[in-house]
C-alpha cells in the first residue's frame, strides 16, 4: 500500500524532495502574503506561482492558503501552513548558507551591510571606509534601500536601521540616539528674521517635510516637534513634501525652506556653516523616539567577521 503524501515527502529514488518548485513558491508567497510579491522575487508570473502552489496543495491534499477576493489581506495561511512554514523557511535559509559556504576564501571575508540611502551617505560610508583601511583582508559591500529588505533573501550580513528596535527575525543592538531640531541656510534665517524672534507658530515660513516613513508612528515630523517643544503650528501645514531625507536637507542647504534636522545626519553641514539652527537648540529640540540600531540575522550572531565589524562600529560612537 502506498504511503499517503502527508507521510512521505521524499521520492524513493535518491531521496529527492518532491515538488521543490511548489515548496519554494509556497515559502515566498507565505512571506509576501501575495502571489504577485512571490512572483517578483522568483522572476516568474503570479499565475505560475499560483499554479505551483495549487499543484503542491493537490499533491499534499492540504489547503495551504485561504484566498479572499477583496480586502487588504487576500492571501492568508491556513493552520496547517502556519505550522509548517517556520521549518520550511529555515530550510531555505540553511540552503542559502550552505551555498554561501561554497564561495572561495575571499568571499568568506566579505561583509554585506544594509542601510537607507540617507544613513549610508550621511553617516555610514565614511566609517566603513575607515574600517576597510584597518581591515584590508575584509571586503565591504553596502546596499542602500529606503524600504526594509529581507536579510535572508538579499544575503545581508548586518545593517543600520532607524526605528524603535524591533524587527521580526533580526537581532538588534542600540547604536545611538538622535536629537531633532529645525535647520536652514544662514541666508534663509536672515530673510525670515528667524534669529531675531522665537518661532511663534512658524506662520508664513516655508516648511520642508520628510516623508521617508509617512505611516510610522514616531518618525520625526513637524507635528511631533510641535508637541514636544510646545510651539503651535499653522492650522494647515504647507510646504514641499519629499520621501528622502537627504533631498530635504539639500533643499534646506539651498535656502528653499526650514527643515527638521536629524542631528546624526547633518553634522557636516552644521560644522561647515551651510546649515544653522536658527532657534535656541536647548529649547527647541527634542530627542526622537526613533534611534539607530545595528541589526543582523539571528543565525549570524556568532560569525566572527560580523562580530568584529559590529564591535568596531559600536566603538566609533561610544
Amino acid at each position: 500500500m502506498m504511503d499517503s503524501p502527508k507521510k512521505r515527502f521524499y521520492k524513493k529514488k535518491g531521496n529527492r524532495i518532491a515538488h521543490l518548485n511548489g515548496i519554494r513558491a509556497f515559502e515566498a508567497a507565505a512571506r509576501h502574503h501575495s502571489f504577485a510579491g512571490a512572483a517578483q522575487e522568483l522572476s516568474v508570473t503570479p499565475a505560475a506561482v499560483g499554479q505551483q502552489v495549487r499543484q503542491l496543495e493537490d499533491w499534499l491534499d492540504i489547503r495551504l492558503f485561504d484566498r479572499a477576493t477583496s480586502g487588504s489581506s487576500r492571501l492568508t495561511l491556513t493552520e496547517d501552513a502556519l505550522r509548517a512554514f517556520p521549518d520550511i523557511h529555515r530550510g531555505f535559509e540553511l540552503i542559502g548558507r550552505g551555498l554561501n559556504s561554497l564561495f572561495d576564501e575571499h568571499e568568506e571575508n566579505a561583509i554585506t551591510v544594509s542601510a537607507s540611502p540617507s544613513i549610508a551617505s550621511k553617516w555610514l560610508l565614511s566609517r566603513v571606509n575607515t574600517f576597510q583601511l584597518e581591515h584590508e583582508d575584509c571586503d565591504i559591500q553596502v546596499e542602500t534601500d529606503v524600504a526594509l529588505v529581507d536579510y535572508a533573501e538579499r544575503n545581508i550580513d548586518i545593517g543600520v536601521r532607524y526605528g524603535l528596535g524591533q524587527w521580526e527575525g533580526l537581532c538588534a543592538q542600540h547604536l545611538m540616539f538622535e536629537d531633532i531640531f529645525p535647520v536652514c541656510s544662514p541666508e534663509f534665517a536672515q530673510k525670515y528674521g528667524l534669529t531675531e524672534k522665537p518661532p511663534e507658530g512658524l506662520q508664513g515660513i516655508p516648511l520642508l517635510h520628510d516623508y521617508s516613513v509617512p505611516a510610522s508612528n514616531g518618525y520625526p515630523s513637524w507635528q511631533e516637534w510641535s508637541d514636544n517643544v510646545d510651539v503651535p503650528l499653522p492650522g494647515k501645514l504647507h510646504g514641499l513634501k519629499i520621501n528622502d531625507f537627504s533631498s530635504v536637507i539639500e533643499l534646506a542647504r539651498r535656502g528653499s525652506g526650514l527643515a527638521l534636522g536629524r542631528s546624526r545626519l547633518i553634522e557636516d553641514e552644521l560644522r561647515s556653516g551651510e546649515l544653522v539652527c536658527p532657534f535656541t537648540p536647548e529649547k527647541y529640540q527634542f530627542r526622537s523616539r526613533f534611534c539607530y540600531f545595528l541589526v543582523w540575522k539571528n543565525e549570524a550572531s556568532e560569525e566572527e567577521r560580523i562580530s568584529v565589524f559590529r564591535d568596531w562600529l559600536l566603538s566609533t560612537v561610544s
